[in-house]
């Protein structure tokens, strides 16, 4: 785990993302459960690609795509969603792939800013994630869920100048 990363989205990735947007866990544990068509997914890419206000990053361990993480800056919070690929849950990448995602914002300056998740009921390794790393519980705006908030401070710089 020592050559992970995160790495800005790129053109190219619009597929792999699809796939595994589409890949049923992670439809099953998204507040929109319905299959994503090819053609939606890739006017949605080229709008999170141009938008300032959205961050897409791919984690990579040398070569190999892991997962993906999106920070969407809206109402002065970022809103998280995240997934790992389907090989590679259950392995501690989403605590990784979240506190790089952090790590991100706090080089380009947004510390104080809010950190905002929303995680279903039973999808208990995101809820033991975030609570791990330090995220409080909040008001969820959907139903069944629980949502967690946690300001970027510079103490979770883990070294990073």
């Amino acid at each position: 785990m020592e050559k992970l990363r995160l790495r800005p989205a790129l053109p190219t990735d619009c597929d792999l993302l699809w796939q595994w947007a589409n890949d049923a866990s992670v439809r099953q544990n998204s507040f929109k459960m319905e299959q994503i068509p090819l053609k939606d997914h890739i006017e949605w890419f080229k709008m999170v690609l141009t938008n300032e206000d959205t961050k897409l990053f791919i984690l990579q361990e040398e070569d190999t795509p892991i997962g993906q993480v999106r920070l969407v800056y809206d109402t002065n919070v970022w809103q998280i969603s995240y997934s790992i690929a389907l090989p590679y849950r259950a392995q501690g990448y989403g605590k990784i792939i979240l506190q790089l995602a952090e790590n991100e914002l706090i080089r380009g300056g947004h510390v104080g800013e809010k950190l905002y998740a929303e995680v279903k009921a039973d999808n208990i390794a995101s809820q033991c994630i975030f609570k791990d790393l330090g995220y409080s519980e909040a008001a969820s705006q959907h139903d069944n869920a629980y949502a967690y908030t946690k300001v970027i401070t510079k103490e979770q710089k883990n070294g990073i100048e």
